[in-house]
């Protein structure tokens, strides 16, 4: 089978428009860094050989996000309306465009591995959807082999409850996810002070404080 096509969505890095619970301690400098910081170490993670597609917003920062990442990454402008929407419309797009399977990942997860993107590939080759759940009760990573739109339905985003909402709709679906090991995102100094024994050169953007 060939590899699943990895969907990364991030935010132009525009201090004041980042990681903004992170910047009411750190300031919009440091925490926009945090931001750029994340993201490149999660798409370093990425097998090399692995088709990748960048999700951004707002719709109209393509050029900024070509000068932050460079021409050789494949671009796409998010879509209109709420995260599920957006998400739904990115899978849509993707398998449109021929993708076996699909990985969506955002870009503030310190402790994403290789080998988690692995584990996600194997799960999916299976036919079976694979997700991360994340400590605040969302998710880190969601992985289908086919395009579910309903996955993203009626999920109250941006809550403790997206996890369970969205494992809610797997089952609604006969769908029975692969789980991963549950990891922590960093939006805040807390999570970001628990991070730092896990990823050290974190660290420097608190010394530069």
């Amino acid at each position: 089978m060939p590899n699943p096509t990895i969907l990364v969505f991030l935010k132009a890095p525009q201090p004041g428009a980042v990681k903004t619970r992170l910047a009411s301690d750190l300031g919009n400098q440091t925490a926009c860094d945090v931001y750029r910081h994340l993201a490149l170490a999660t798409l370093k993670q990425i097998p090399e050989n692995w088709p990748t597609r960048i999700y951004f917003s707002p719709a109209d920062a393509r050029e900024e996000m070509r000068q932050w990442l460079g021409n050789s990454v494949s671009l796409h402008p998010q879509s209109e309306g709420n995260l599920g929407k957006r998400l739904t419309a990115a899978c849509q797009e993707s398998f449109a465009d021929g993708a076996e399977s699909v990985i969506l990942l955002g870009g503030d997860c310190p402790t994403i591995t290789t080998e988690h993107l692995h584990l996600a590939a194997q799960a999916l080759e299976k036919k079976q959807p694979v997700i991360g759940p994340a400590k605040d009760g969302g998710y880190w990573l969601l992985g289908l082999y086919k395009h579910s739109p309903k996955i993203f339905e009626d999920i109250c985003w941006s809550s403790e409850t997206v996890f369970h909402s969205t494992m809610e709709r797997f089952s609604t679906l006969n769908l029975h996810p692969t789980q991963l090991e549950t990891l922590e995102d960093i939006d805040d100094l807390d999570s970001l002070n628990r991070a730092i024994p896990h990823c050290p050169n974190l660290n420097q953007f608190l010394s530069s404080t």
